[in-house]
């Protein structure tokens, strides 16, 4: 009876710590963020033991930050692992930046596809192709102001593959996202401009830039560990140029907002995501569908 006190004795405090231990996720200042059960840390590093993994160690100077993971979002035990994708909506972006060496890619339909590449923890350059019709340009900044607040900006520069189809579209923004990672809305705000025919009769084309601002509202928002809820909403100024058709004289320019409008549903892995939902354009007589694969790598 003396021995099976004594045992259980010792065996009583190891059980608490293995009850209660501490699993956390270490926000990198470069990379994706790391989730463990914490081993260790002193005034040079902090330990963690990976999930079929093992120990990692992890020096101070590479930490951004450390969060204690409460029970439900602890991966393996009903948990959840931390949103990969809330740098964009269906297309487009958040102020939230990618972290620096991380990239981001995105297939629309099999014809759009896209990269983005985090150059710091802040700047980030991208592109991709609209085969066979366009390349565009999208570099982007973003920085974490508050608790909840990120501000950012960019700029989007489309321009045509084809040869004889004058096509080119241009934007400059600022971006605002409220919430975190796994809940949050973004305002971008800006101004674009288009190239397009002088409308005279001639093949001459320019740059018009818009005098009125275009705007998108869009959010995300997780519902359990592998759903999250979206909508993307453009509103953009459209301006028309009448001519005669007799003499090609001008006749009135007229100028109104219309709008894209979505809504739909993101698919998460670990890394990679599906997106599906619909489109409806301003006037439309039906819904558009919207299917996408993203990944983060």
């Amino acid at each position: 009876m003396k021995k099976l006190i004594v045992l259980l004795l010792i065996l009583l405090p190891c059980l608490a710590i293995a009850q209660d231990s501490t699993f956390v996720r270490v926000e990198l200042k470069q990379g994706s963020p790391v989730e463990g059960v914490l081993k260790n840390q002193n005034d040079k590093s902090i330990s963690l033991e990976i999930p079929g993994t093992g120990l990692l160690t992890i020096p101070w100077e590479s930490v951004q930050a450390v969060v204690r993971l409460a029970k439900d979002e602890i991966p393996g035990q009903g948990g959840r692992w931390v949103n990969p994708h809330p740098n964009r909506y269906f297309f487009g972006p958040s102020a939230i930046p990618l972290k620096k060496r991380d990239k981001y890619y995105q297939n629309v339909y099999f014809l759009l596809n896209s990269i983005q590449i985090g150059l710091n923890d802040h700047l980030s350059v991208g592109g991709g192709v609209l085969v066979p019709f366009a390349l565009f340009l999208t570099p982007k900044i973003g920085y974490k102001v508050a608790p909840k607040l990120h501000l950012g900006g960019g700029v989007l520069f489309a321009s045509s593959l084809i040869r004889d189809f004058n096509f080119g579209v241009g934007a400059l923004y600022g971006s605002a996202t409220y919430g975190t990672n796994e809940h949050n809305v973004t305002l971008n705000l800006g101004l674009g401009a288009i190239r397009e025919n002088t409308g005279m009769g001639t093949s001459d084309y320019r740059w018009n830039f818009s005098n009125k601002p275009m705007l998108t509202l869009s959010g995300m928002t997780r519902i359990s560990n592998r759903v999250m809820l979206m909508t993307e909403n453009w509103i953009f100024n459209v301006t028309t140029v009448n001519y005669d058709d007799g003499t090609q004289g001008f006749v009135s320019r007229v100028s109104n907002y219309e709008g894209i409008f979505s809504a739909g549903v993101r698919i998460l892995g670990r890394k990679s995501a599906f997106d599906a939902g619909f489109l409806t354009p301003t006037g439309a007589q039906a819904a558009i569908p919207y299917l996408a694969y993203n990944l983060r790598f």
